[in-house]
Parts: structure tokens; sequence; C-alpha cells
């Protein structure tokens, strides 16, 4: 990396130097789209209301804007402070007392409560609304030659539109019509780094259409999947098909996960084929693998497989896995041949979630690594808390960030890197690349789970632990990780 390069981020664990956070402000309820439905209202009320739509209530952007400054400005922090004790707090969302483990900020000025002190370093933050003066508002109609919206999304997940391979932004092709302008309210910020470092690269994939007729199978889906059950075994079966079709490039940027020259991409409700081979095409410097989660066509990738550092001399590299949406084993070999351990990450906190939450309760792995050692996460996911702290032994900082699940994603989500001290190094180099491009994904139907076996165990009244066997039938491998709950 060039020491006048300001854009720069190859994977998901380098040194974080700069980054950018997203905003609530003037975010709305979108319209409901053919992708899928935003905001579904309860089954027992959907005989009066199909959905959701129109301006948030202040309040709700209020607090969701108070978390996301709050992440800004542990981020922006030389030194914080993860306190010793654990206290508990009432979350009103979901009607449900929370055990959680703070951070603050360390202040010489103030005394701060016992604890662990992190010196992180700072970060440089930027934000999508501080170039601009006017006021930031989604509640009005846009119209293309394909579709009409009257609400839109807004800003809060930067890490869907936006990605950084190396010394080029992309902004992603998404397939959402409500988000189909979104990245335009980050061109003065792409504008300042354009301007201020020449070796950045600025790429767009041709834009979709978003067309209900053209870019989707069904354009009665929405109803569909709203007003009955969709049955997602179904899924591995049908080839992997979504409502999304082949006819157009489509992809959401946090489909994708970058872990050096190789890059994961989810098959999902928003990212199709095409999207791939896109890829393919225009970074052949990289090598981008498909993943699949027969139990799991929702978007985004970033809370079903996270790395958490690569592999060195004496050390194996780590990789943290959803069990509730597991992958495939064929398409997990790749991380046991060149050394990664996956690890079975534990369950959310709590399975309840806010009634017009955007994301269900397995997000509690969508965490932000600000380097191999030190992560952010959510204050409440106190299982996280003791797998990555007590057992692999990570420096990790919480924040509360709950109120952000209606607003469409955790802290990975709310982020975009711009600037990592990384490179694009070989993690991978055990692998056939060229007969997986040369596979047919149109057609394609393996449906075999890496499946833990799960066994329980109880120690005491307060204490449980986990322990999830692993077994790699090719080569009879069994990892063990023992998860303190």
């Amino acid at each position: 990396m060039s020491s006048s390069s300001i854009v720069n981020s190859w994977t998901e664990w380098g040194q974080l130097e700069t980054i950018c956070i997203g905003t609530a402000q003037g975010m709305c309820y979108p319209d409901e789209t053919p992708t899928y439905s935003w905001h579904t209202p309860r089954s027992n009320i959907r005989r009066y209301i199909n959905s959701v739509i129109g301006p948030r209530p202040r309040h709700r952007i209020e607090q969701a804007q108070q978390q996301l400054d709050n992440l800004a400005d542990l981020l922006r922090a030389e030194t914080v402070r993860v306190c010793n004790s654990v206290d508990e707090i009432f979350n009103e969302d979901i009607e449900q007392s929370l055990k959680r483990k703070r951070t603050v900020i360390t202040d010489k000025s103030v005394a701060s409560p016992d604890g662990l002190d992190v010196k992180k370093g700072k970060i440089e933050v930027y934000r999508p609304d501080q170039f601009s003066d006017e006021k930031l508002r989604f509640n009005y109609h846009i119209s293309t030659p394909h579709f009409k919206s009257q609400y839109q999304y807004g800003l809060s997940c930067p890490r869907d539109v936006l990605i950084t391979m190396g010394d080029t932004v992309l902004e992603a092709p998404v397939c959402t019509h409500t988000r189909y302008f979104e990245t335009e309210y980050y061109k003065p910020l792409l504008y300042s780094l354009w301007n201020r470092d020449s070796r950045m690269k600025w790429l767009q994939p041709p834009k979709p259409t978003c067309s209900p007729e053209l870019m989707f199978n069904d354009t009665d889906y929405r109803e569909y999947a709203t007003q009955k059950e969709v049955n997602k075994s179904n899924y591995a079966d049908s080839g992997y098909k979504t409502n999304l079709n082949e006819n157009e490039i489509a992809f959401d940027a946090a489909d994708m996960i970058r872990m050096g020259k190789d890059v994961f991409y989810k098959k999902s409700a928003s990212a199709n084929n095409q999207g791939l081979h896109w890829l393919r095409r225009v970074f052949p410097h990289l090598r981008f693998h498909m993943i699949h989660f027969p139990s799991d066509d929702s978007s985004h990738l970033d809370y079903g497989l996270m790395p958490l550092r690569p592999p060195t001399s004496g050390s194996e590299g780590l990789v943290l896995l959803n069990q509730k949406f597991p992958p495939l084993a064929s398409e997990t070999k790749i991380f046991t041949d060149n050394d990664w351990r996956p690890i079975w990450a534990p369950l959310g906190c709590t399975t309840a979630v806010a009634p017009l939450s955007l994301c269900s309760s397995s997000f509690n792995t969508n965490f932000l690594s600000l380097n191999d050692r030190c992560i952010v996460m959510e204050e409440c996911e106190l299982p996280l808390y003791h797998l990555l702290h007590d057992d692999l032994g990570f420096d990790v900082i919480t924040c509360p960030f709950r109120t952000l699940l209606e607003f469409g994603g955790s802290i990975h989500c709310v982020t975009w890197d711009i600037r990592r001290d990384d490179s694009c190094t070989d993690h991978f180099p055990n692998q056939d690349y060229e007969s997986e491009c040369n596979m047919d994904l149109n057609h394609y139907f393996d449906s075999q789970i890496l499946s833990p076996e799960i066994q329980f165990f109880l120690l005491s009244s307060s204490t449980f632990m986990y322990t999830y066997i692993i077994v790699f039938e090719e080569k009879q491998r069994h990892f063990i990780v023992q998860n303190k709950i």
C-alpha cells in the first residue's frame, strides 16, 4: 500500500484507519419491492395492514442516530474502557431485560468505571451528511421508465451499496428500487476521496432497471411472501433460485466478504449469478467464490460468514459461522484446506426483535473488526463476547446497537471501510479456481450442509457450555469449540 493512498482495503481484518458510518436522518419505511418485503406486519394483523410505509417516527430516528454517533465516537477515541461488571437494561422494543457489558471512552477528567483499557488508536470517521448543509429526507416520489417509488430507504447502511476492493471503490448494482439512487448521496464523499487520492479507482457496474417485469420472476412475490409462509426448504431443491432472475447484473456490496486475494459472494435475494460473472471479468486479479446457504436465501453475507484473522506461521486462521444458517460442506472445504478453522458462533442473546425490525436475532455475528486482534460488537451479545474474548483472546469493544436492527443492520452493516493497512495477500493457495469458475451455477443442486453435531451440558444453574463438533468426512477432521454462555 502506498503511503500517499487514501483508498485501500483488501480484507475485513486489516488495521482500520478510515471508515464511513451511516446516518439515520430522514429515513422512511420504504415502499415494498419485488425483491423482498421490507416491513411485514405480524400475522394477526395482516388482514388489516399489508405493509408499513412512510416517514419513521422522529424519536426512533433520534434513538438510532444516537447509537450511530456513539459508534463514531468510540472509533475516533484513542483509548476506550470495557467495564468489568455486567449490568442489566430493559429493552422496551422487545419488552425484555437484557444483560450487557458497557464500553466507555476514557477521560482523565472524569472518573471511569473499573475495566479493561483497550488502546485501539484513533480512526478517521466520515459521515454521509457531513459534506452538505441540505437536510436529508427520503419521503419524496421518484420515477424511472421502469418503476415508481413514493418513499426511499435512507443512508443507515453504506456497507450494502459501497465496497472497497483494494484501491477501487465499487458502487453496487442494487436490485431494490427504494435504494436505486442511494449512492448519489455519497458522491460528495467519493469525489473528496477521488480528488485527494490519485491512485483511487471508481467503478459502477451496468445500472439495473429494477423493473418488476424484467428482473423478477414473480411480480406478486411481495403479496405471496406477506400473506403466506414461504417454504425456504425448497431453496436448494430449486437450484438456489430466488425471485431475482438472471436477466441483469445485480448484487449488494454486503453480499461479499473480502479476504485478500479471495472474495466470497453469497447467492441471495439480492445477488445473482450474473453479478458473480461480472466481478470475475472486471477483477481478474482476484478470485470470487460463490457461497450457498441451503436454508437462507436472504440478502447479505456479513452475518453468516465472518473472518476473524488469517493463518500465520504457527497459528491457524479463524472464520466464524452462523449455526442457524450452515453453509455447504463442499464450499467450506477451501477453508480447511488452507489452515482456516471454522467456528460456530453462539446463538444471539434473545430470539425477540422489535415489531418492525428489518433484521433477525441472528445478526449477533454482524460485528466490525478493527484489526486481527480487536472487534467491535453489540453490548448485549454476551455469549459472543465470551467466545471472542474469553476463549479466543480478542480485545472486544462493545456498544449499544439494538435499535439499528429496525433500520436495516448492525455494526458491520452501518460501516464502509475506506482504508485499512493491508494488502492483496493470498490466504487460500490450495484451491482449484479454474474448475470452480467452470461450474454451471444456473443448475446447481448441492444441498449437503456443514452440519455440526451439538451436545449440551449443564454445568451449573447459571453457566452452560455448548460443544460443537464439526466433522469433515473427507479428511476426518474434528474441530471442537467450547463456547461459554
